[in-house]
């Protein structure tokens, strides 16, 4: 349960104010919340997350393993207009994408886009059976449709070692492997710095240990601006700009 400071502010969503299960600074074996839920603590915005097979240390920049699971695959039954069930046969074994998106990108039905609501990996026939979605297939599918299959943005987050995945953000605190926690996305935070820069740098991911470098660098995924002169191997208060 959240401590009880946590417990006398309230957390914020969009619609409002609810009292969290979980502190920011907790991890927690079982979901209390959905997959990116959000939350504000002051000027600082969390996301409901979901950390990887390695443990994920404070203050280090987290990307989502694997954003698409699968592209171009197809239902293994027509699905009619108003159908929220259906099964997909894929390539490879796959993980829970629960509370992610299936696309349909060509042939019947394309360009439609649907959250799930729940999906069951068999690993052992490469299929999702019994995938459920929140809202009703709006064109019917037919065997021949191929779709994307996407987790959540916050789902399997590991230490952030490219520039080309999706930066989630940043952990809040030290998270054991496979656990839920807070996930920080915007405002200030103490991030570890790949490089020595001047207060008001643009700042992206750098390649190395979940830090980031200045801009000049690299050119995608810009995730905020120092707060401070940033020194390398330091952990600098920053300004994240990466999910208000």
């Amino acid at each position: 349960m959240g401590t009880s400071a946590n417990m006398e502010l309230g957390y914020h969503t969009g619609d409002g104010e609810i009292i969290a299960q979980q502190g920011i600074y907790e991890a927690s074996a079982t979901q209390l919340a959905p997959l990116g839920t959000r939350i504000r603590v002051g000027d600082r915005v969390f996301r409901y997350a979901y950390a990887g097979g390695t443990g994920l240390a404070a203050g280090k920049l987290l990307e989502c393993a694997t954003l698409v699971e699968e592209e171009g695959v197809s239902p293994s039954a027509a699905v009619s207009a108003g159908a929220t069930t259906l099964t997909l046969a894929t390539t490879a074994a796959q993980t829970d994408c629960a509370e992610g998106y299936i696309f349909t990108h060509e042939e019947a039905g394309e360009g439609y886009g649907y959250r799930v609501k729940k999906a069951t990996a068999n690993a052992s026939t490469s299929t999702y059976t019994d995938l459920v979605l929140y809202d009703p297939i709006q064109v019917a599918l037919t065997t021949s449709s191929e779709l994307a299959v996407m987790n959540n943005f916050y789902f399997d987050l590991d230490l952030a070692a490219t520039v080309t995945k999706y930066i989630a953000g940043v952990a809040p605190a030290a998270v054991t492997a496979n656990y839920y926690f807070w996930c920080q996305t915007w405002g200030p935070c103490a991030v570890l710095q790949g490089s020595t820069d001047a207060a008001g740098s643009i700042m992206v991911p750098h390649t190395t240990d979940g830090s980031v470098i200045v801009q000049s660098a690299y050119t995608s995924n810009i995730v905020g601006f120092n707060l401070y002169v940033g020194t390398q191997g330091e952990y600098q208060p920053m300004n994240l700009r990466i999910a208000p």
